[in-house]
């Protein structure tokens, strides 16, 4: 199986997901349930599903079938655990994939700016866990022959504004939260979309040497929450430090 294939696989699994799950998280800092659908659903809560769903669906992707671990330990990291691993080469044994997964949010819960994509995407330090932090920890200690890390983000303007206060009549004041998010960034579109950070990302992890192929895949129609819709998945292949 190559990264095509495996965004493929994540862009219309988070959509059956969006749509089915019975999940519901609660805010640590006021309490308040979150409202479900993919967009507050935590990067962990989102692996166990997807992987619950791509072996339902898709049994043959792995070998053996059906096989498709969660928090592997990473060798050498205490405590250290990765999203995902599997094989999906019938020839041979041992764990073909690893995969950490980065949520990428504009938009919280309440409709609200999230200002914390840019550090989760190039952080170089430590304490904010980054997509560059998990790429040298899986050329550090690797889990399989080949690493992988990939993110997914929705995104908004003033067409999806709409949309949403169609959808969701009940939720105006989170909508309106958004469409004033959306107008900061881009006064005349409300355009806010994960393209330029990916593009960022890959000139910046491609100057370092520490990723080879880049997919992207986009998602449609997963408007169980208001602050759902439309977005993109998007992933790197790393390169190991021996390559």
């Amino acid at each position: 199986m190559e990264l095509s294939e495996i965004v493929a696989r994540f862009a219309e699994g988070l959509v059956a997901i969006d749509s089915s799950s019975a999940w519901q998280g609660v805010s640590r800092r006021t309490g308040v349930t979150y409202l479900p659908g993919v967009p507050a659903m935590t990067e962990r809560q989102l692996c166990k599903e997807l992987v619950s769903w791509w072996i339902h669906n898709y049994p043959t992707d792995f070998h053996p079938i059906g096989m498709c671990e969660e928090e592997v330990p990473y060798p050498g990291l205490p405590r250290a655990r990765c999203d995902i691993a599997f094989n999906s080469d019938a020839s041979s044994k041992g764990r073909e994939w690893a995969i950490e997964v980065k949520r990428i949010q504009f938009i919280g819960d309440n409709g609200k700016n999230n200002d914390h994509n840019v550090q989760k995407m190039l952080s170089p330090y430590m304490k904010d866990r980054s997509l560059v932090h998990d790429i040298d920890r899986m050329q550090g200690h690797p889990v399989a022959r080949r690493h992988a890390v990939l993110g997914y983000a929705f995104s908004y303007d003033f067409e999806s504004c709409d949309e949403a206060e169609t959808r969701h009549p009940e939720h105006l004041d989170r909508i309106a939260q958004i469409r004033e998010v959306c107008r900061v960034n881009d006064p005349e579109t409300g355009r806010l979309a994960c393209d330029d950070l990916i593009q960022v990302a890959d000139v910046q992890f491609r100057h370092l040497g520490i990723v080879s192929d880049h997919q992207t895949q986009p998602f449609k129609n997963a408007w169980r929450h208001p602050c759902g819709g439309n977005g993109t998945i998007f992933g790197w292949e790393v390169i190991g430090e021996s390559e």
